[in-house]
């Protein structure tokens, strides 16, 4: 294969914009003989709400910390932001080799993803309010929703808000598929994949933990907590991986329609594994189908345990056993880096429906610039950093993406 062309699979080619005025957002295509990247980026004000009405002279962007030339720019969202700026229809005068569209209005199609692997019965059927807020909210913007669970078989697609009701009942079908731990020695995923991994400390932990717990334990005590950490972290890759095919079948399904793009991934979190390889690629597929992933945190006020574990540590943990604090953020870090590297927001806490509210600011409020990547290039992450030039602005965006891409030959 040509390594023209391998690079330009890489990276989005962007529509001259020019004749995206008036038109919806499409789908993104790759092309042989030119290269760019488009970055979707969503500006909020200190309280979080949107700025309307910028401009491509509003913006700095830079990739690997060197400044970069924005070739294209599109606004897209309410009719408010098309009233507001009527002059993104002309060239810029600071750049006239720049074509602005208009605002335009936002089509959307979104994946509801409730992460079954990583949920007990219990906690999933806790969930009908949220999810019944968030079909509301969806179904009052409109649009395409899909459907999806990682392990009940549910995927059912529809559009909004006459299918609403197909939708809820669909998403009413969950059923948590994880068992809370009940054993002679207790351990968060976090601490399994350490103690796999060679982590000393923790292995120290776990084994004060199970002194306290069983009494009277031979010297066999090491061998049973490191045999216990390896099946752990065995079930955690596993849950995570089915996730992460979940995830990709979601991007597949947005990729092949048009407008914005989001995946509401709903899930207590899973810990980070930077070493993992399925993370980039899927980054990857989030970055060519302009689709972030936006982690619905439904853990925060779970303890790492059940009952059971949580009241026999508070009566009989010695602290050095203690599952430290830390930990339950640390049992959803690689979530959380998953929406941050493509974009999309952590939405957490005592009043998820609020913050859930953020999420849908960045489908009806968006700008999208573009840039070429050097020519000249190795392999490997490239870091995306941008800046707008007003006071207290705020800007969404991904942090970087994969580039295999190395100079061009005629391999």
């Amino acid at each position: 294969m040509h390594a023209g062309w391998k690079r330009a699979l890489l990276t989005l080619l962007a529509l001259p914009l020019s004749d995206a005025v008036g038109q919806e957002p499409g789908r993104p295509e790759f092309g042989s003989f030119a290269e760019r990247v488009l970055v979707d980026l969503v500006v909020t004000d200190r309280k979080h709400r949107p700025i309307l009405g910028l401009t491509a002279a509003d913006f700095d962007l830079k990739v690997d910390g060197q400044p970069r030339e924005i070739i294209s720019f599109a606004a897209f969202g309410t009719a408010a932001m098309r009233a507001l700026e009527a002059r993104n229809a002309a060239p810029s005068a600071e750049r006239p080799g720049l074509d602005l569209a208009a605002p335009q209005f936002v089509r959307a199609a979104s994946v509801l993803l409730i992460d079954e692997g990583h949920l007990t019965f219990a906690e999933s059927a806790k969930l009908g309010p949220l999810l019944t807020h968030v079909l509301r909210a969806l179904a009052h913007r409109g649009g395409e929703l899909l459907v999806l669970t990682t392990h009940s078989g549910v995927r059912l697609a529809g559009r909004l808000p006459e299918d609403v009701a197909d939708l809820a009942q669909a998403a009413g079908r969950i059923r948590g598929q994880r068992w809370p731990q009940l054993g002679s020695l207790p351990m968060t995923d976090a601490e399994a994949l350490e103690v796999d991994a060679g982590y000393g400390a923790t292995e120290e932990r776990l084994i004060a933990r199970f002194k306290a717990l069983n009494p009277g334990t031979g010297k066999m005590m090491e061998s049973l907590v490191r045999a216990r950490a390896v099946e752990i972290a065995a079930e955690v890759v596993t849950r995570r991986r089915t996730t992460f095919e979940a995830l990709e079948s979601a991007i597949e399904w947005l990729a092949e329609r048009p407008g914005r793009h989001t995946v509401l991934m709903v899930s207590p979190g899973f810990p980070n594994d930077p070493s993992d390889p399925a993370f980039r690629e899927l980054a990857t597929r989030s970055l060519r189908a302009n689709a972030p992933i936006h982690f619905v945190d439904v853990g925060e006020a779970t303890p790492p345990f059940g009952t059971f574990e949580t009241i026999a540590m508070a009566q009989g943990l010695p602290a050095e056993g203690r599952v430290p604090a830390i930990d339950a953020w640390v049992g959803a870090a690689g979530a959380d880096r998953l929406a941050t590297s493509t974009g999309g927001l952590r939405v957490g806490g005592t009043n998820v429906a609020k913050w859930f509210e953020r999420v849908l600011d960045t489908t009806r409020t968006y700008y999208v610039v573009g840039f070429d990547p050097p020519r000249d290039r190795k392999p490997g992450f490239r870091k995306i950093e941008v800046k707008v030039r007003r006071k207290g602005a705020r800007v969404l965006a991904r942090k970087g993406y994969f580039d295999d891409a190395g100079p061009a030959s005629t391999n």
